[in-house]
């Protein structure tokens, strides 16, 4: 557990690995994150399955008991770097906890679990005119150096 600023004081921050039991919080914060992306059924479905794959991690940051972030990761195994490789899909801070250091302790978590499990690289995408988290990844050391495209499928 480590302290981070509040508006008039110090908070205590806990970042640890999600369980089963925090779907239905997880769920309200990726309806923030990315409202009417997915059905509520399906989100929940599909975290399931992924708490169980062992190339999947999930952090949880909490104030107070309450999720206040989340952040993912997959490690794969690539051939071409001949190392794996951790890619992080989601990354999320709830409004109300922003600018309080949130997002740098799970940031540095992640970071901290992918060398233990010998990864080589971390990937991570965001929108172009996210400028802020653009900033908190630089601050972390990563650095521009390649462009993702997407196709929707289906």
């Amino acid at each position: 557990m480590e302290a981070i600023k509040g508006e008039s004081c110090l908070i205590k921050l806990r970042v640890r690995q999600a369980k089963e039991s925090d779907i239905p919080e997880l769920l309200v914060l990726a309806e923030e994150f990315m409202p009417q992306e997915a059905v509520r059924e399906k989100r929940a479905d599909a975290l399931r399955q992924a708490l169980k794959n062992p190339a999947y991690e999930l952090l949880v940051a909490e104030i107070k008991e309450e999720p206040a972030g989340f952040i993912d990761q997959w490690i794969i195994s690539d051939f071409i770097h001949g190392a794996k490789l951790s890619c992080i899909q989601n990354f999320y801070v709830a409004s109300k906890h922003r600018m309080k250091g949130v997002g740098s302790k799970l940031l540095e978590e992640i970071i901290r679990r992918a060398e233990t499990k010998g990864v080589l690289e971390i990937h991570v995408v965001t929108e172009f005119e996210n400028e802020r988290a653009i900033d908190l990844y630089r601050r972390h050391g990563f650095l521009t150096s390649s462009l993702q495209l997407e196709r929707a499928l289906g």
